[in-house]
């Protein structure tokens, strides 16, 4: 915004300068016209006083009207030439001006250029961060819904309750089995690593330096799955305080206790009529279910009369052509129905 306010004020002044050079022009050029009008009316003038009653005259007249007729024209040619030099200067002095205004354009320019540049190189690098940011925040998000365990291989059948068995002979050893079963374990770990007896110095430093970075990474991942625990129980615990929340205020819209609500074994009662009715309904659920159930039933109001009784016409049997030539007339039954 800041360089598209400096090109707006470069522009207005390249537009100011550019209209006192135009109204400069227009002047000198209109000033060179009234000069050459001047030379114009002089040499017009010139033969009639050649002509005109001055030719009577003495030579002394003659000569004198010449001098100073010469001292005039000496004086237009020095205007001219003093014209003509200013204007030759004016003219340099434009193009300077020109030069310099086309300079500190093209510096405009390439100012304005480089900030472009400026602005959009930190432009993306701000994208880029914030995608980065993004994407750091989504790869959290599935780390923390993702799964926080790792399935074992699948047992066979016969080591379904190996485990089980380990466990109560483990807590069947006595205090010296279990030292020489510690005992053991250390020297199949040994044996395992192996012994710095044979290693020189450098070696044994560089042992110990690989079994410290185990250990530290060992610790980090510890520490690391330690504040994922902490960090999913708490949010377990903020979604159940949600649901309850949503729970309670959906009870209160209900009109039900909220206590009462979360702990019921049976749903909330629903209102099945509308509570704008001005026809109180004193039906029991027995009758208001097979008013449902029968799909002829009519709905009875109290202080209201029945609906009144309708009448079907019902044709039983189909006639043949020979019955139908008989002369005889259809047979009609009519059945009431209440």
């Amino acid at each position: 915004r800041l360089s598209r306010t400096r090109a707006m004020s470069d522009e207005e002044n390249g537009s100011e300068y550019e209209e006192e050079v135009e109204e400069e022009i227009e002047e000198e050029e209109l000033e060179a016209e009234e000069v050459e009008q001047e030379e114009e009316q002089k040499e017009e003038r010139e033969p009639e006083f050649k002509t005109g009653p001055l030719a009577d005259n003495s030579d002394a007249k003659i000569q004198e009207y010449e001098e100073k007729r010469r001292l005039e024209r000496e004086k237009e040619e020095d205007e001219l030439r003093l014209l003509k030099e200013k204007q030759e200067k004016r003219k340099a002095e434009r193009e300077e001006e020109e030069r310099l205004l086309a300079e500190r354009l093209k510096e405009q320019e390439e100012r304005r250029r480089v900030e472009e540049e400026e602005r959009k190189a930190k432009y993306d690098a701000e994208k880029k961060k914030r995608e980065d940011e993004k994407k750091k925040r989504e790869e959290m998000m599935q780390s923390l819904t993702g799964k926080s365990f790792i399935i074992p291989p699948k047992a066979e059948k016969g080591d379904k309750f190996g485990n089980i068995v380990q466990a109560k002979q483990e807590m069947g050893l006595t205090k010296d089995q279990k030292d020489a079963a510690k005992r053991a374990f250390l020297k199949i770990m040994q044996t395992q690593l192996g012994s710095p007896e044979g290693l020189s110095d450098a070696e044994v430093k560089a042992k110990i330096k690989e079994m410290h970075s185990r250990i530290a990474k060992l610790e980090a991942d510890k520490y690391d799955l330690e504040k994922r625990h902490e960090r999913q129980e708490y949010d377990l615990k903020e979604l159940n305080e949600r649901s309850r929340q949503v729970a309670r205020n959906a009870a209160l819209k209900k009109g039900i206790d909220p206590a009462d609500a979360g702990n019921s074994r049976h749903p909330a009662k629903k209102q099945i009529m509308s509570k704008y009715d001005r026809q109180i309904d004193r039906r029991n659920f027995n009758e208001r279910r097979m008013m449902y159930e029968t799909r002829t039933a009519y709905p009875v109001f109290p202080g209201l009369p029945p609906p009144p009784t309708l009448y079907e016409k019902i044709i039983k049997g189909h006639k043949t052509e020979e019955e139908e030539n008989d002369g005889y007339g259809d047979e009609v039954e009519v059945e009431v129905r209440d």
